[in-house]
């Protein structure tokens, strides 16, 4: 079984499909507005907690966004979490933010290496446009690495009111992944 984590652009939201259901022997975990913390905390613990993980797919998010008390905060999330949220995004700082994100993505690279799983990193959105190829050493495992995700993927689809890609979208993204994985020997 494939196993993927990701945000909303991955669970689906404001679609009736979402691009993992498309994929053959997925199971998808993701959620809506979740940071990259609640990805690597969820991926680890399913891996850990079920044994039936034979590949994982993680599509990251904005290192915008923080998970703190079971809330993911992004700094333009006040009119749903309130005045705490001015307070913990007072003194952002997007190289804090970037150097998580590489911490993230390296630990998580370890970790999958560590118990044998091939794995796909992908972006969902922010991160192909934050980050410039020379800066750091993706893994070789990131698919569109430095100027593309699944934005780029889903083109100029009809997106949802909150810009969630929509069926065709989601269609246009699992052709790429598949093609990949295709290549890789994880599907036929």
């Amino acid at each position: 079984m494939i196993l993927v984590n990701g945000d909303s652009f991955t669970a689906g939201e404001e679609s009736t499909v979402a691009w993992p259901s498309l994929i053959p022997n997925t199971i998808n975990i993701a959620l809506p507005g979740v940071s990259n913390d609640y990805i690597c905390r969820t991926t680890v613990n399913y891996i850990e907690n079920s044994g039936n993980v034979d590949a994982v797919i993680i599509s990251w998010t904005s290192p915008n966004r923080l998970e703190l008390s079971d809330k993911h905060l992004t700094p333009s999330s006040s009119r749903k979490y309130g005045h705490i949220v001015n307070e913990i995004f007072h003194d952002w700082d997007e190289s804090w933010a970037k150097n998580k994100f590489i911490t993230q993505v390296r630990l998580m690279e370890g970790y999958l290496k560590n118990k044998n799983l091939p794995f796909l990193f992908i972006s969902a959105f922010d991160i192909q446009n934050l980050y410039h190829y020379d800066e750091f050493d993706m893994p070789t495992e990131y698919l569109g690495w430095p100027n593309e995700g699944i934005v780029e993927w889903m083109g100029n689809c009809p997106k949802g009111p909150e810009g969630n890609p929509l069926e065709q979208g989601h269609i246009k993204i699992a052709l790429k992944i598949n093609e990949y994985i295709r290549n890789l020997g994880w599907v036929s």
